[in-house]
């Protein structure tokens, strides 16, 4: 009996084995312990894919910079406004136009300046000044009592360069009858205000002659921004006529940078071959105007104390019964080119050389005696540069 009871008990056991065993067995063929048993009659739900693990981002590589821009990494930053206009800054220019190349001299029209009205009376130190005028004109036959001083009567035409240059600071020295400030001159005797003196000078009518060589020394004394004061030594080289000196004050007044008025004293001492020397007294008066920069005009008038040889001594010249005064009086234009660091004054002008003449006894009107005047002064840059003396 118990042997029955024990082999019922075992059966009991083993069965409960195999079907405790039977769902394990399914769901090892079905792929994992996880999955839910599939139902015969339902289809299964499609299984959702597994999410991949997340990757870093690879890093960009760097853009090679273009070959037409700056590398930034290598650039400074832009400079502000404030910085540019800085003038601390050497690096900003403002440029209107082109530098020059090569080496320029200092400009004429910069270093004397282009108004004509407001130049000193002596060049800049290491400038030079061509000239060159050509006159024509008419002088009457002589007034009753005066003789026959003045040259020849008649149709008179003279050509005259000359040059001068700046050796010092406010020093020039020159062979010309052309000086800033007094010219043309008042003097009278021996050619009546005709020419014939230059380095180079030759009269074309009435006769074909050479003239005489002005050399003259001038030091500008003082020069402010209104007034400028200089001291004149001119000594006549005679070819021509005799010899003859020279001495000048000329003085210039300057108004607002555009006008101008010239004055001063010139004191000359001219040999006579019929008797003692000849002293005269110049006062030159001249009025400038610059109409624009380059444009000027000029009024000159003045007086002319010829011969005054009886009153400084008690001998007479016998050139004239003096003392003799003259007035002049003429018009001039005159226009200021600049090409490249040269200078040039292009003028013409029409003067009555004894306008109005008198003496002690009696005077003169005089109109028939003229005088027409072109001429061009042509200034060089700077040449050189010395020490200031």
């Amino acid at each position: 009996m118990a042997g029955v009871v024990c082999r019922g008990l075992c059966v009991r056991a083993v069965l409960a084995l195999i079907f405790l065993a039977q769902p394990a067995v399914t769901l090892a063929q079905s792929g994992g312990w996880g999955e839910p048993i599939k139902s015969p009659n339902k289809p299964a739900a499609p299984a959702e894919p597994e999410p991949e693990p997340a990757s870093e981002p690879e890093p960009a590589e760097p853009a090679e910079p273009s070959p037409a821009e700056p590398n930034p990494d290598w650039a400074d930053a832009p400079p502000t406004e404030s910085e540019q206009r800085s003038p601390t800054n050497p690096d900003w220019v403002e440029e209107t136009e082109a530098p020059p190349v090569g080496t320029m001299k200092d400009r004429a029209s910069e270093v004397y300046g282009i108004r004509y009205a407001n130049r000193n009376l002596t060049m800049p130190r290491g400038m030079m000044r061509g000239t060159f005028d050509t006159v024509v004109g008419r002088r009457t036959e002589e007034a009753r009592g005066m003789g026959q001083p003045f040259g020849p009567t008649g149709t008179i035409s003279t050509m005259n360069f000359g040059v001068a240059i700046s050796l010092a600071k406010d020093f020039e020295l020159g062979f010309s009858r052309y000086r800033m400030g007094s010219f043309p001159g008042v003097s009278i005797f021996p050619n009546f205000g005709f020419g014939g003196e230059g380095l180079i000078t030759f009269s074309m009518s009435p006769d074909a002659k050479f003239g005489d060589i002005p050399l003259y020394a001038r030091f500008e004394a003082l020069s402010s921004e209104h007034v400028k004061l200089a001291f004149d030594a001119v000594f006549r080289i005679p070819s021509r006529t005799e010899f003859g000196f020279l001495g000048g004050i000329p003085l210039r007044f300057v108004i607002q940078e555009r006008f101008s008025f010239d004055t001063g004293f010139e004191f000359t001492i001219d040999t006579n071959p019929q008797g003692p020397s000849v002293w005269s007294l110049n006062i030159p008066v001249t009025f400038i105007a610059n109409a624009t920069d380059q444009l000027f005009i000029k009024v000159n008038s003045g007086m002319n104390l010829f011969d005054l040889s009886q009153t400084i001594r008690t001998l007479t010249s016998g050139l004239v019964n003096g003392p003799f005064y003259f007035i002049p009086l003429g018009l001039a234009v005159g226009y200021t080119v600049e090409a490249r660091s040269t200078m040039m004054d292009v003028f013409a002008s029409f003067r009555f050389p004894a306008f109005y003449g008198f003496t002690t006894r009696e005077s003169l009107l005089n109109v028939e005696t003229w005088q027409v005047t072109i001429g061009l002064n042509i200034y060089s840059p700077v040449l050189f540069k010395g020490s200031a003396l």
